[in-house]
């Protein structure tokens, strides 16, 4: 981002965005006024914003600051933003990525024969404009349409070699490599591409009969492979060489006498795969907004593109919008993957004209999205030391659903959690004890609930919490990513098992929050003055903790538990660990009405309590005198 302010008084503007590459999806600008001291101040008037190579759309409110998303026009390079308010005027000017504009690929030897040679190396470039080398994107994913790719690995900044494995078929046709490397992160939309069409020739002893004697050779696409001369019975094997698409040969046959004849040779070659297509990213969270990117190579039976091919696409789930023409003669498509969980997306692109032989299946993984949202209880809030509370945290993602998988922390100052279960998708139970003498008569118990983590990163959100600033690295769905590398202002850090880090109390101006190894995946934090305000934020990663409080009494040999439903009143008692003690004798006192309709099941008694107002039930264990007392409502 390239900044200019001017001002003719003391106070200034400045738009606030970031500094380094953004992605052609849009990027947040905010305009501020700062006073002689450089804190924010309230705009007096209404900014007046131009943008050229973008639309602008408001952003959400964030005083003093007016804020916007900026989305460039497609196939813009850079951006320019001009703001004006009150006298004063700023101007920012910023790049789009991805840096590489271009995907070379190349093999060695440039054209294998089949038959002769078994492989080849592959090398794939990433360029810039200027044909220099980029290494801020990711490593490419390279399909093929014949034969396989094996070992990518990086040899240089921006560029990967591999092994093209020839396939074991015999018969010429055109091998598509077709590669993308995503940017800024391995799960980006964004990204450069490119593809190259290989003609596989086939080196065969082509097998006949003729005269015997008789000399004989062919001519295939240009060149001459002969003469041989056949055997006294007249057979012979010729060896030649025959590209793709070429389906006849010329042959010449000369006999003893040296009469010659020619005559078309067919050479009986299959329908071969004229489509190759790439589909990244692979991975995506099952929302209704998240996006993939469909690119599709043709080729003709000679290895040519075909500019006017009729590929068409299907998603058995999501939607497909396209096919239109990219760079490079190719085709793509942008799936938008679907809101509700089930399957994972099979995506099937086929050029019926071609044959039947030239189709692509490729998979997409949807995945939920992470916790967002945690809901605490205790069963009761009262626990007696020796005793067991037991405690729920149901977790549900930012659609409600329930979230199977995440990982929770339960903490409390004193006694013992028992090890979490998940009874039900979602919905997690565990038992905390109190110590059985000593502490304190009041406990906070508290739950914290995150992922489940994901693998690859895609996003780094910044966010505050108690007066500092924090990162955290996600994948694309949102699920948190652990023990990632960052930079902070070119300090290094690295996220926790939940994909967070504290940033701790940042001095105001700009700050650079970069991962450690993907070079494009870079976040501008701005800090303004000293009351924490800073842009732009996220909404957290990893959602806050959720507590309740227990009151804690001293240990008893027994507990008497009373529930009441209207005037159904159940009792019961239990001994510390909560087991239900059946056939304990004891006292059961009304302080009016009657009672009536026991019933005993499964050591627990219910009655029904008949009274024309309130009415005290009291039920004390003959034993130990241990009473629960509660008041039925009519």
């Amino acid at each position: 981002m390239l900044c200019v302010c001017a001002s003719a008084r003391a106070d200034t503007l400045e738009l606030l965005g970031p500094s380094s590459a953004v992605t052609p999806e849009g990027f947040p600008v905010a305009v501020v006024r700062k006073d002689a001291s450089g804190v924010p101040v309230p705009l007096a008037g209404t900014p007046t914003v131009i943008v050229e190579g973008a639309e602008l759309r408001e952003g959400l409110a964030q005083p003093p600051l007016r804020t916007f998303i900026v989305v460039p026009h497609s196939g813009a390079r850079d951006v320019v933003v001009r703001a004006r308010v009150d006298g004063l005027e700023a101007q920012a000017r910023f790049v789009l990525g991805p840096p590489a504009t271009d995907v070379k690929l190349g093999l060695e030897p440039a054209a294998p024969v089949k038959g002769r040679d078994k492989e080849a190396v592959l090398t794939v470039s990433l360029l810039r404009p200027d044909g220099t080398a980029d290494d801020s994107g990711a490593p490419p994913v390279v399909r093929v349409s014949t034969g396989r790719v094996e070992g990518l690995e990086r040899v240089a900044p921006g560029m990967y070699r591999a092994r093209y494995i020839l396939p074991d078929t015999r018969h010429p046709e055109v091998a598509i490599l077709v590669a993308f490397s995503a940017w800024p992160s391995p799960q980006s939309v964004h990204g450069a591409y490119g593809r190259v069409l290989v003609p596989l020739a086939a080196s065969v002893n082509l097998p006949g009969t003729t005269e015997p004697d008789a000399r004989i050779s062919i001519d295939i696409a240009g060149a001459t492979f002969g003469p041989v001369t056949a055997g006294a019975d007249g057979r012979f094997r010729l060896p030649i060489v025959v590209p793709p698409g070429h389906r006849f040969g010329q042959g010449r046959v000369v006999d003893r006498a040296g009469n010659a004849k020619r005559q078309n040779i067919d050479l009986n070659l299959p329908p071969t795969d004229g489509l190759a297509c790439v589909f990244q990213p692979q991975r995506l969270p099952a929302d209704g907004v998240s996006r993939a990117r469909l690119l599709c190579a043709t080729s003709d039976p000679l290895g040519k593109p075909v500019e006017d091919a009729k590929v068409t696409a299907q998603a058995r789930r999501g939607v497909l919008k396209g096919p239109s023409r990219a760079a490079g003669g190719m085709l793509e498509w942008l799936y938008s993957a679907p809101r509700t969980l089930g399957d994972d997306e099979r995506i099937e692109a086929a050029w019926p004209q071609r044959g039947a032989g030239s189709r692509e299946v490729l998979a997409l993984q949807l995945v939920q999205g992470p916790v967002t949202e945690l809901a605490m209880s205790v069963s009761e809030p009262l626990v007696h030391r020796g005793a067991q509370a037991q405690v729920a945290v149901r977790a549900r993602d930012a659609l409600g659903r329930p979230r199977p998988g995440a990982t929770l922390s339960l903490t409390a100052p004193e006694g013992d959690f028992t090890p979490p279960v998940e009874p039900a998708p979602g919905d997690f139970a565990s038992a905390w004890q109190p110590p059985a003498s000593g502490g304190e008569e009041q406990v906070t118990l508290s739950a914290r609930a995150w992922g489940p983590v994901g693998s690859e990163p895609a996003r780094i959100a910044v966010w505050p919490r108690g007066g500092v600033l924090y990162a955290g690295v996600s994948d694309l769905a949102g699920l948190p990513v652990p023990s990632q590398p960052l930079r902070l202002d070119g300090h290094e850090l690295t996220t926790g098992l939940d994909g967070t880090v504290s940033l701790g109390k940042l001095a105001p101006g700009a700050h650079l929050v970069a991962h450690g190894l993907w070079t494009g995946l870079v976040r501008t934090v701005h800090v303004l003055g000293g009351e924490g305000l800073a842009y732009p934020l996220d909404p957290l990663l990893v959602p806050e903790a959720v507590s309740q409080q227990v009151r804690v009494a001293p240990q008893v040999p027994v507990n008497v538990r009373l529930r009441v439903e209207g005037t159904r009143v159940t009792y019961w008692v239990e001994d510390s660990r909560g087991r239900i003690l059946e056939g304990r004798a004891v006292h059961v006192a009304l302080s009016d009405g009657a009672r009536e309709g026991d019933e005993v099941r499964e050591g627990r008694t219910s009655f029904t309590v008949r009274a024309t107002r309130p009415v005290s039930v009291s039920v004390a264990d003959v034993a130990t005198g241990v009473t629960a007392l509660v008041e039925v409502r009519p």
